[in-house]
């Protein structure tokens, strides 16, 4: 068997000791004949790029734990089987299709496999693992990703259509979701209780849907996708401080109206939608009216007299209301009467 990059506690040895990776061969041959795949990750390549000694899981030897083979034209890695000790590992900018090699290293904790050809993520439960990123590869979906202690999950500019198999019982410490630039149609499949920060942007959404058990998340990044509905915002999503919305397809203030029961919302980005173009000398206070716990809406902070015009409006709201509701319970004849009398003052 290969020999593993571990050393023996107090061996003095401050550098990776590899096995021979050539036998002796019977055939007349030579080392500098034999076909070597350029795409294989070999212990040569390995060598130089592991760093950090530190100890193993077991504290009775020693291992160098991290490995950054980003950038060499890597197709198969099946040699990593052998690394148990890895727990740092950047594979980034690659050709990979499969991850499968890893399914032998126990003790990972941080994993990049970013700008790879992956279409799928056949890695099965780490124990461990708490950062995973496989931005800009071709994933089109994350079922059966079950990492325990995985606590931020980065899968921008893949070709997900559809959110289906993240198990919130199989993610339960997942408190960060990247999944910006995708093909996104809805939120479905989307009720992670544990989140706290999701980023969207960049999709095909037209509206908000599935996320009502989300009760810790506190931002939520919507830019750039083609949004012209708010009623999918429920009151389940009660820690909500952040929300991102430019660049969307919301046509009138009036919309922002059914954020009102985010009482913990602090910033609004609407800018870029078409209700700050058609109504942009009074949004922001309109925005403000409706959910008066904002700092800022877009970039600019709240200012007092921004909230001063912003409560006038909202009680002139309420009054308005009032009216139509007190007028709407008179008896049929009484408002006739009513709107006699006023119209024969008019003509006075």
């Amino acid at each position: 068997m290969m020999s593993d990059t571990s050393f023996e506690e107090g061996s003095g040895v401050s550098t990776p000791s590899f096995g021979s990776t050539t036998e002796v061969s019977s055939s007349s041959t030579t080392l500098s004949e034999e076909k070597v795949d350029p795409g294989r990750l070999t212990m040569e390549v390995i060598g130089p790029a592991l760093s950090e000694l530190s100890k193993t899981g077991n504290g009775l030897a020693h291992a160098y734990i991290r490995l950054d083979l980003h950038r060499k034209d890597l197709t198969d890695i099946s040699v990593l089987k052998d690394l148990v000790h890895v727990r740092y590992l950047d594979l980034s900018g690659n050709r990979l299709t499969d991850l499968s090699p890893l399914n032998k290293m126990d003790h990972l904790l941080w994993l990049k496999v970013d700008r790879n050809a992956l279409t799928k993520i056949n890695l099965t439960e780490r124990l461990f693992l708490q950062v995973a990123s496989f931005a800009f590869n071709q994933i089109a979906t994350v079922a059966g990703l079950s990492h325990p202690q995985l606590m931020l999950l980065n899968l921008t500019g893949n070709r997900l259509q559809r959110i289906s198999g993240l198990d919130p019982c199989k993610l339960r410490a997942l408190t960060t979701l990247e999944l910006r630039g995708n093909g996104l149609e809805s939120t479905e499949g989307l009720a992670l209780p544990s989140l706290r920060e999701l980023y969207l942007a960049a999709n095909k959404l037209e509206k908000i849907e599935g996320l009502r058990k989300m009760p810790n998340l506190k931002l939520l990044h919507l830019r750039d996708n083609v949004i012209s509905s708010l009623s999918g915002f429920t009151s389940g999503m009660k820690s909500l401080q952040y929300l991102n919305l430019r660049g969307n397809q919301i046509m009138t203030v009036k919309e922002v109206e059914k954020l009102h029961h985010l009482d913990r919302l602090r910033t609004l980005s609407l800018a870029g939608n078409p209700l700050a173009r058609e109504e942009a000398e009074h949004y922001v206070l309109d925005a403000l009216s409706y959910i008066p716990s904002l700092d800022r809406i877009d970039k600019n902070p709240i200012s007092e007299e921004d909230r001063s015009e912003a409560e006038a409006l909202a009680e002139l709201r309420r009054q308005e209301l009032s009216s139509s509701d007190s007028l709407a319970h008179l008896p049929h004849e009484q408002m006739f009467s009513s709107a006699s009398s006023e119209f024969s003052s008019d003509m006075m």
